[in-house]
């Protein structure tokens, strides 16, 4: 019965682990989309900050975003602004932004006063340091 139990346990561990990684999703993040209208976003962790822009409308200021599970294996990205939340579900897929100038590996729909917003999102990765010598 303990090694039924054990193996149960073992099997769910593994299964964890194949799952999507998001944690590339705790840094700095870019978000770019064009549909319906070009729009875009920037998480700066360093400044606790996530600005957001939509073709026609002034540029917002928001809350570092919270993270949270969406369904399956989706990540839900929820930023409080003055003008209320800005929520961005992410799925990990590979994604072209309307330019096809990039490789993205994230898939971002976004609910924005009642208009969903739909885009690809990419982690900024830091420059690497400078050698010293």
């Amino acid at each position: 019965m303990f090694k039924v139990a054990f193996a149960s346990v073992a099997l769910a561990a593994l299964l964890a682990a194949c799952s999507p990684a998001d944690a590339e999703l705790d840094g700095d993040l870019e978000v770019n989309g064009m549909d319906p209208a070009f729009w875009g976003v920037k998480v700066s962790r360093a400044t606790k900050s996530t600005s957001i822009a939509v073709l026609g409308e002034r540029d917002i200021a928001g809350e570092l975003p919270v993270k949270s599970k969406g369904a399956q294996s989706d990540v839900v990205l929820t930023s409080k602004t003055p003008d209320g939340d800005f929520i961005m579900t992410l799925r990990q897929e590979d994604c072209q932004d309307g330019l096809g100038e990039r490789e993205y590996h994230w898939s971002v729909t976004a609910s924005w006063k009642g208009e969903t917003l739909k885009g690809c999102a990419s982690p900024i990765k830091s420059a690497p340091a400078p050698a010293t010598g």
